[in-house]
């Protein structure tokens, strides 16, 4: 007789499990909640053109930018989802894949209300990137992805002024993917900008058809990075890598 021989994991393996899955969880009360709490106390300046006067009404301490409920519901489940399905696999990328993605929540959410992206969320952005050091060959890695962030979204930038006669990229958006390539190296950064390129196509076609999308409107491109970001940091991270051996 041939047996069927089965490999299940130690008592000790499935605790620890349990343990990351745990941690998890309560990063994700914290971030989630902290998401919504933090914005609203951000400083109104920061989500101002530089000598731009804030409205009483960014200035008042009692407006609620975004509402409590149901943002920190929301946000806690999705930090949640991501960081219970990273932290099993890698502990140490989960911790600067989650701190990237949380700030760039932030980001995301100025450039829908406001359509700034504040410079100085920009460069805690580009901070979280010493988090990844450790997965990367040597220093041009990221050198050369924020080269190469700089260079698509400026390829962006120029193509549609060519084409619209105006400026369709902002200055916080180049500065937005030169600290992304910091951190994703030039395949991550080419990645993250054609998710988000065909996102925001996606969206254009979409407001087209329902009508939604005013003329000459300005739309926030930091949604679509965050999106395809967030995609690639829990789905594909290292999936490229192989095209520059």
């Amino acid at each position: 007789m041939t047996g069927v021989q089965t490999c299940a994991l130690p008592i000790s393996s499935y605790a620890a499990i349990i343990i990351k899955c745990l941690v998890a969880v309560l990063a994700a009360i914290f971030l989630g909640n902290g998401a919504v709490y933090l914005f609203n106390k951000m400083p109104a300046k920061w989500f101002c053109d530089y000598g731009e006067t804030p409205s009483k009404e960014m200035l008042d301490p009692f407006t609620q930018r975004i509402k409590s409920n149901p943002w920190k519901i929301v946000f806690t489940m999705f930090f949640v989802i991501i960081g219970c399905r990273m932290v099993i696999d890698d502990p140490e990328f989960a911790v600067a894949a989650v701190c990237t993605i949380w700030i760039l929540l932030e980001i995301a959410i100025g450039d829908v209300l406001y359509k700034i992206i504040p410079d100085q969320l920009t460069v805690l952005l580009a901070v979280t990137a010493v988090g990844y050091f450790s997965y990367f060959d040597d220093w041009r890695h990221p050198a050369f992805g924020a080269l190469a962030g700089l260079g698509l979204i400026g390829i962006s930038a120029v193509c549609g002024r060519l084409f619209y006669g105006k400026d369709t990229v902002g200055g916080g958006d180049i500065k937005l993917f030169a600290a992304l390539g910091l951190i994703a190296g030039p395949l991550g950064i080419a990645a993250i900008f054609a998710g988000s390129t065909v996102f925001a196509c996606l969206h254009y076609i979409y407001g087209k058809i329902r009508g939604t999308l005013k003329p000459g409107g300005t739309v926030a491109m930091a949604p679509y990075v965050f999106i395809s970001t967030v995609i690639y940091l829990v789905f594909f991270w290292g999936a490229f890598d192989f095209l520059s051996m």
